[in-house]
């Protein structure tokens, strides 16, 4: 069922061909040059710039052969773009050969390129389809440059013969395309993919195009504007469409996303719409314009010659006089001499009221009727008081009242009163017709000024918007090889997090063997009266080591929630000499019991701060047990704060050993080491305390820093801001 209606498709438009050779009355008029100029000029220029967008996306994997589709719409989409642009009566005023030849080598030069592409290998050849592609760009230049500055070379091959030019181009067009298509269906027997049927089947529609271009295969050639030369119209445009859409398709997955062949593609099509639509209403707006003034200006004179004949047929008194007219003597001698210097006006009638003309200055016209003919009720309209206008566009069938034109013709319809009084009604009508040839060069000459006006406005609006675009695209491509290197260092990471793992357990097993031994220790010595001093010695013990490894595992998962912005500080004023004196007695004992010693200074008369007590404490915490486990017996321990530039700053020195100055602005980085020369770590734990205490302070909106000499000790220092 599928494949008998896919052959109906094919066959149906010449089924109707043949039907409407056979019964040409079957075979509608249908006459519409500016229809004809907007539709082709915009499916043209959006079936060219669609085919080269999917040719560039596509061109390193499609097959030379499914490729070679898209470079035939191109190239058909551009030579039909010209055909569009000879339209007459659109931008141009007279015959012009490149609608003639535009539309055959449309058809000749796309079933060359079908055919070029059925003997292409069936593997990617971008020199093959390069060298196709650069020969179709050269011949349509040569083409462009003939038509637009020698059209003269195109009308002189025109009437070259025997044979005629469009005997030959009718025969290898049609050739052409039937060669074509046996040949790609012979790819799809083999391969039977739907590209190449589509080829095949394409390739039969558009040699049935070919005749309802140029005529039946007799040579009878289908009359110009009717559906039977309307037809390849449709045939190229709904060609085009099924062609771009499954090639589109067939190779969607492999397509790479690049923002600026989007917008640039999306962009020309959407441009071009716009030129077009705004040239349109420009040109109707001063075609409106220029047919006001020339109404206004023919009904004045008009009216002026209805008058001054009336006043000189003063013996016209009555619509019975006016009837009996060509009684009067001397009346075409008094009407010329009226009309004498209006050269504007073409033909001056004059009606009764019953709408006989009783007097015309082309004299064949005298007694003609025009009561049932089209325009009859401008005529009672007028006849009623009320001037009117009926304007004939070129072209049009021409009433039996007015001769036929190939320009614009404006007949004026006024009112004839006896004696030219205004104020008794009228007798009669008048009316007179002008030539107007200035309407159809305006609409030309507005035409073409409003698409280059709005190709020139709106392509440079899509210049700017493209470098724009091009900029996005290019911050994409570049986030993008970020996101690769991010990928390849997150690889890096999973491998460090394995180390750092194996470390934190290390350092985690220390306090827990040291929790363990003492426990162990107590459990031995608890009852017995010889170690009465032990127990509460290895109680001590196991506190101090759970209490080291409580600090490791809330400095590990802190880190973590303020990078994940889980943990943000609880804000409440703080008076720190309280919050250290709290602390101190802790800081001293500790140095004691390790020979060294602690010294705090904080001025009772410091500030208020906004601060997180608990987490400020824990920064003092990490730092003071920093420089008393890098201390050496008999060092000292100084805890200071001081209120300098609108902040409080608290300073933790030591005397120990110092950190080398390559490490002073990595120190406060997760997970860093310092290590002497050989590699080996001179600072215990994981390298989480100072992270902690770098994204506390941060998270204050201070600073922190360190400043330390190797052998002479290091002060750390952070910052609290007084206004948060």
């Amino acid at each position: 069922m599928k494949k008998a209606a896919v052959y109906f498709i094919l066959v149906l438009p010449a089924i109707a061909l043949a039907l409407w050779s056979v019964f040409p009355q079957a075979d509608p008029s249908l006459a519409a040059p500016l229809f004809h100029f907007y539709i082709v000029t915009f499916t043209t220029f959006a079936a060219t710039v669609v085919s080269l967008f999917v040719t560039i996306s596509a061109g390193q994997t499609a097959l030379p052969r499914h490729l070679l589709l898209a470079v035939a719409f191109a190239w058909m989409g551009a030579v039909f773009f010209i055909h569009g642009l000879t339209t007459p009566q659109a931008i141009i005023s007279h015959f012009h050969p490149g609608i003639q030849w535009g539309a055959w080598l449309t058809l000749f030069g796309g079933g060359a390129i079908f055919l070029a592409s059925a003997f292409a290998r069936d593997a990617p050849d971008p020199r093959f389809v390069r060298v196709l592609a650069v020969s179709s760009i050269v011949v349509y230049v040569l083409f462009a440059a003939v038509a637009a500055f020698a059209p003269g070379v195109l009308t002189a091959l025109l009437n070259e013969g025997p044979p005629r030019a469009a005997d030959v181009a009718f025969w290898l067009t049609l050739l052409l395309w039937l060669a074509s298509g046996m040949q790609h269906y012979r790819h799809y027997r083999r391969t039977r993919s739907f590209i190449d049927g589509l080829m095949a089947f394409e390739s039969i529609w558009y040699a049935t195009a070919t005749v309802s271009m140029f005529g039946d295969p007799v040579f009878k050639v289908f009359p110009l504007w009717n559906i039977s030369w309307w037809l390849y119209h449709v045939l190229l445009l709904a060609g085009f469409l099924i062609a771009i859409y499954a090639l589109w398709r067939a190779y969607e997955q492999i397509r790479a996303f690049r923002l600026s062949r989007y917008f640039a593609a999306a962009s020309l099509i959407v441009t071009a719409a716009l030129a077009l639509l705004s040239a349109q209403l420009y040109s109707q707006q001063v075609y409106r314009n220029l047919l006001g003034q020339i109404e206004s200006n023919t009904q004045a004179i008009s009216l002026n010659v209805s008058n001054g004949l009336a006043a000189d047929l003063s013996e016209v008194k009555t619509a019975d006089d006016l009837r009996r007219l060509d009684k009067i003597s001397g009346v075409r001698q008094r009407v010329s001499s009226r009309l004498t210097g209006l050269e504007i006006l073409k033909q001056v009638n004059l009606y009764d009221a019953d709408g006989l003309a009783v007097f015309s200055s082309e004299e064949e016209w005298i007694g003609l009727n025009l009561r049932g003919a089209p325009g009859f009720e401008h005529f009672q309209a007028a006849l009623a008081g009320t001037p009117m206008f009926h304007l004939h566009e070129p072209g049009s069938p021409p009433a039996t009242y007015a001769p036929a034109s190939a320009i614009h013709v404006l007949e004026t319809y006024v009112p004839f009163r006896p004696g030219g009084d205004p104020k008794t009604p009228p007798i009669g009508v008048l009316v007179t017709i002008r030539e107007a040839p200035e309407l159809g060069q305006s609409l030309i000459v507005s035409r073409q000024s409003g698409i280059g006006l709005a190709a020139l406005s709106m392509g440079g609006l899509f210049l700017a918007l493209l470098f724009i675009v091009r900029r996005a695209d290019q911050i994409i491509t570049s986030r993008t090889r970020e996101l690769e290197r991010a990928y390849g260092d997150l690889r890096q990471a999973e491998a460090m997090r394995d180390d750092l793992t194996n470390m934190i357990v290390h350092d985690l097993r220390n306090p827990l063997t040291a929790l363990t031994a003492n426990l162990e220790l107590l459990g031995k010595t608890a009852n017995n009266p010889a170690y009465t001093d032990a127990p509460p010695r290895f109680l001590a013990g196991a506190r101090a080591a759970g209490q080291r490894m409580t600090g490791m595992i809330d400095d590990l998962l802190n880190v973590g929630k303020f990078e994940a912005g889980e943990l943000r500080p609880a804000l409440a004023p703080v008076y720190l000499p309280t919050l250290l004196a709290e602390k101190e007695e802790g800081y001293r004992t500790q140095a004691e019991k390790e020979e060294k010693t602690f010294t705090l200074h904080a001025p009772a008369d410091l500030p208020v701060v906004m601060a997180d007590a608990g987490l400020i404490g824990r920064v003092v915490d990490n730092l003071v047990s920093n420089a008393l486990k890098y201390t050496s017996v008999g060092g000292h321990i100084e805890l200071q704060v001081e209120h300098t530039n609108h902040a409080l700053t608290v300073h933790v020195r030591d005397d120990g050993q110092g950190i080398p100055s390559e490490y002073h602005r990595r120190l406060f980085q997760k997970f860093v080491q310092v290590t002497d020369h050989e590699g080996k770590s001179l600072r215990k734990g994981t390298g989480l305390g100072l992270a902690f205490c770098r994204l506390a302070v941060e998270a204050h909106g201070g600073k922190i820093w360190v400043e330390s000499v190797v052998g002479k000790g290091s002060t750390f220092s952070f910052t609290l801001p007084l206004e948060q």
